[in-house]
């Protein structure tokens, strides 16, 4: 048959079947008169004339099922037919309907909410021309710590694997972590001085990525030269926040650390890499000249791969010449490597994110796999009380194929049903998820929504659940015993041992489930709230914080660095309400840099296992104001400058680990500090343990270096207040104005505010998880009720016979409860055998946080244990209360 008559009669059979319908009656009908005929000319006698046509066709209706069976699009009217008798059985039970259909719209709802991180993580294409053949290359921490292999790389290693390198077609560089000073100049730009979030980059930077701007160019070889680089390329963000989407900014001046930058281009909105947050970018200047340029690693490079080169090969290329790097420059580059990565891996890498997905993810798709077990338990009920009209379709010749492909289509529409109302669940979720994901820069720029990828996941998610909820009922229900089913006696035919047992099983699965998720959510709990309520090793109540970065137009070297901290903290001192004021290179527990180190008279170590601790360079009333104890030996001093000799004050934590029980004072430490020459400093001092981050329960090594010996040109401010220290905000950038109008203060907030801004991820991670886990134990107890009351309805009959025998009403009550007893008993040992590696799981996943909780494991059992208990009890005691005469004569 040709093409297009197929075509043709597929759309007519499927659109006008009414037409081809009529035309096979006409058909059969002429077809069968045209044999009746011929027999009455045989002699036959009109009556039996057609009755022997009938018998010679074979059937009309069979003949015509036979041609519908062989007629082109036959299969797809076959299953429009199924969702149309679907239909009618939903809404014949809106009851079940309803409950089936919510039950999993909240299993489908939690994992399109969780997925839409998954997403917008790791599925979402960084911007950019084929994002994938762009490498990453950064270098190899030999010291490890967080992220190791996510370290910048020097500008002589840039340089030096910029030419030596054979895989990449080009290779960009960038800073992405620096910091300008956005200085008002015009109408346009209102307000004060602002710190602005910027990134020094290589001209061909945009052009590796494969990124153009929306409005203006990119940078030239020309404009990295000192005197022809002050021109800038702004974000979509602040050119429209800032700059009112002035479309003729391109060609004008802005003012950046007190210099005018002309401003060339402006970036599309849709420019924004996972974890940056620059606002603006300007030229880098590559420079070999300074003393410590091999020691300053600050830049990411990015290299577009060659045609036809994997990320294999571009892996095994750097790595041999960082070990080249290594062999000419043993004393920095000793156990130093380089890590490459596509650029979509690196960005979720340094976001450091991926564990935690995993564990969302994870915890979700086993509260839908609860919710599946419901939903299955339910169709299982259902499947028994149709059983006489499938054994009657069984009996007229449909096949177990055939029935399992109508309850297979009803299974879809009540998942599809779910997963339409999972995703308007899902819609608000997100929402929810989005407003609480602003605690930081980075999270909330990440591009949460309900996109493409959401979409198919929960269709997936949705026809996955119809073949879980639905197939084992189906499979049971094709296996019907039609003789059994279709006698009037056959009662207790309805509660068939297989049904029971699948049911049993389903419900001890989901108990097994919701424990394993309630004593993890419980651990991960217990571990944020040791977090929450741990003490960090200083006073954060009444402190006052302010980052402040020095321009190097006003702030060239150490000494007017110096000087501008001299005049600074004793007028902040002036302030009504201060009580003591600090500067540090490092807020207590937010994270300082690390430093390697060497004690005297200890011997030299290979430098992948070199000593390292925390670094921080503190103003000489640093402990003071930030109520750090002094535990021996002194603090530093305003005689503790850079002509005297170096000294430094370690924690607690730093002699414990190194000194052991020996006096740590007088000891020589030598510091190695990027970007300065190595020098002798004596221990002076020992304070109390910081933490090292707000979210940490780790003590680590810390050294305290004195400001006036190493002054710096980025630093926080500190003022210790008698009273609220919001108040002092204003008055702060008030005095920081007279010393320095176009110096802008940047993050004026108390140091409690800070920290709970720090730890907001946290508190909102650990309340989802307790949602879910919530979800899974209400859902667990709703599987135990379900089926505790659909086994008492299957067993009036022998419940009536035992109380007529002479059992009592509580023996029934007894009876009830120990099976539902037994079966959570069995589950709750399920899950607690699942749960028992959950604290060494957690601690390899969480960076640090050791979580031992032995009372979870009583705990939550019993919390199980009383949710059966209630959700037997109602069915059984409505057992208990059957009336033997009542029900026996019903049957």
């Amino acid at each position: 048959m040709p093409l297009f008559t197929k075509a043709g009669s597929f759309l007519r059979n499927i659109f006008f079947p009414n037409h081809g319908e009529a035309d096979l009656n006409h058909e059969v009908q002429s077809h069968l008169q045209l044999l009746t005929d011929e027999n009455i000319r045989a002699g036959m006698p009109a009556k039996e004339a057609h009755r022997a046509a009938c018998i010679e066709l074979g059937g009309a209706e069979q003949v015509k099922e036979q041609v519908r069976e062989i007629q082109i699009g036959n299969w797809l009217r076959s299953v429009l037919s199924d969702f149309r008798y679907g239909f009618r059985q939903l809404r014949k039970n809106p009851g079940f309907t309803a409950v089936a259909v919510l039950t999993l719209a909240l299993g489908i709802a939690v994992n399109a909410t969780m997925f839409s991180l998954v997403s917008a993580f790791m599925l979402r294409h960084p911007p950019g021309r084929d994002p994938k053949r762009v490498a990453v290359v950064t270098s190899i921490n030999p010291g490890n710590g967080f992220l190791p292999e996510a370290n910048p790389v020097s500008i002589p290693n840039f340089l030096a694997w910029r030419e030596a390198n054979q895989v990449s077609a080009d290779i960009a560089a960038a800073d992405q972590y620096r910091s300008v000073h956005l200085t008002p100049v015009s109408q346009s730009t209102a307000g004060q001085p602002q710190a602005i979030r910027s990134a020094a980059v290589s001209p061909n930077y945009f052009s590796v990525l494969g990124v153009s701007p929306e409005f203006g160019r990119t940078f030239n070889d020309q404009e990295i030269q000192p005197g022809r680089d002050r021109v800038v390329i702004l974000s979509h963000e602040l050119w429209e926040r800032q700059f009112a989407s002035d479309a003729s900014l391109i060609g004008r001046a802005i003012r950046l650390n007190r210099e005018n930058y002309t401003v060339i281009g402006v970036m599309p909105s849709s420019f924004h890499l996972t974890g940056f947050t620059p606002q603006l970018w300007t030229p880098l200047e590559v420079t070999t000249q300074t003393a410590n340029a091999r020691k300053d690693r600050s830049l990411l490079l990015f290299a577009r791969l060659k045609p036809g080169v994997t990320i294999e090969q571009a892996r095994a290329e750097f790595s041999a010449l960082a070990r080249r790097a290594e062999q000419d420059f043993p004393e920095i580059e000793k156990g130093w490597g380089a890590a490459v990565r596509t650029f979509p891996d690196f960005l979720l890498y340094n976001f450091g994110i991926r564990n935690g997905l995993a564990v969302v993810m994870t915890t979700v798709a086993f509260v839908l796999l609860i919710a599946c077990a419901n939903v299955a338990g339910l169709l299982l009920a259902r499947a028994a009380g149709r059983r006489k009209e499938l054994a009657i379709r069984l009996a007229l010749g449909a096949g177990g194929l055939r029935i399992i492909r109508q309850l297979l289509t009803e299974n879809l529409l009540i998942a599809f049903l779910g997963g339409a109302l999972g995703l308007l669940l899902a819609y608000w979720g997100i929402a929810f998820v989005r407003a609480n994901m602003n605690f930081n820069e980075a999270m909330s720029a990440v591009p949460l929504s309900l996109d493409s990828n959401v979409l198919l996941f929960a269709l997936a998610a949705s026809t996955l659940c119809a073949l879980l909820c639905g197939l084992a009922p189906a499979l049971n229900a094709s296996r019907t015993d039609v003789n059994n089913n279709l006698k009037e006696e056959g009662r207790s035919s309805s509660s068939s041992h297989s049904h029971s047992r699948l049911r049993t099983t389903m419900v001890t699965c989901q108990i097994a489930l919701a424990l394993f998720l309630l004593v993890g959510t419980g651990l991960l709990f217990r571990g944020i709230f040791m977090i929450e309520h741990q003490n960090l090793g200083f006073r954060a109540d009444h402190l006052l914080t302010a980052n402040v970065v020095l321009d190097a137009a006003r702030y060239k070297d150490s000494i007017q660095q110096s000087l501008f901290v001299r005049n600074l903290l004793p007028q902040l001192t002036q302030l009504p309400g201060v009580e003591a004021v600090a500067a540090t290179s490092d807020l207590p527990a937010a994270g300082p840099g690390a430093v390697t180190f060497r004690i005297q008279g200890q011997s030299e170590v290979p430098a992948n296992q070199q000593l390292t601790a925390s670094d921080n360079v503190v103003s000489s009333d640093f402990f003071p104001t930030a109520g750090i104890p002094l535990l021996r030996g002194r603090a530093f001093t305003e005689q503790d400058t850079a002509l005297t000799p170096r000294v430094i004050v370690v924690n607690q934590e730093f002699v414990n680990r190194h000194f052991h029980d020996q006096n740590p004072l007088g000891k020589q430490i030598q510091l190695n500090v990027s970007g300065t020459a190595s020098q002798w400093s004596e221990i002076v001092g020992v304070v109390g343990n910081v933490k090292t981050y707000s979210e940490g329960i780790i003590d680590d090594p810390q050294v305290y270096e004195p400001f006036l010996q190493r002054p710096i040109s980025s630093f926080s401010l500190m003022l210790r207040t008698g009273s609220e220290p919001s108040a002092l905000a204003s008055p702060l950038r008030t005095a920081v104005a007279q010393l320095d109008a176009e110096l802008p203060l940047g993050n004026v907030m108390s140091m409690s505010a800070l920290i709970d801004r720090q730890k907001g991820g946290n508190p909102f991670f650990v309340r989802v998880l307790a949602s879910f886990a919530f979800l899974a134990l209400i859902l667990a107890g709703i599987g135990i009720y379900g089926l505790i009351a659909y086994s008492v309805g299957q067993r009036t009959h022998e419940i009536a016979i035992r109380m007529a025998l002479g059992a009592k009403r509580p023996d029934v009550l007894r009876m009830i409860l120990r099976d539902g007893m037994k079966m959570t008993a069995i589950g709750a040992a399920v899950g607690l055998a699942l749960a028992l590696p959950l604290p060494k799981v957690f601690d390899a996943i969480f960076y640090g946080l050791h979580l031992r909780e032995p009372r979870l494991y009583f705990l939550v059992p019993v919390t199980i244990l009383i949710v059966a208990l209630l959700a037997t009890y109602i069915p059984a005691r409505r057992a208990s209360r059957v009336d033997p005469m009542s029900a026996l004569h019903q049957d």
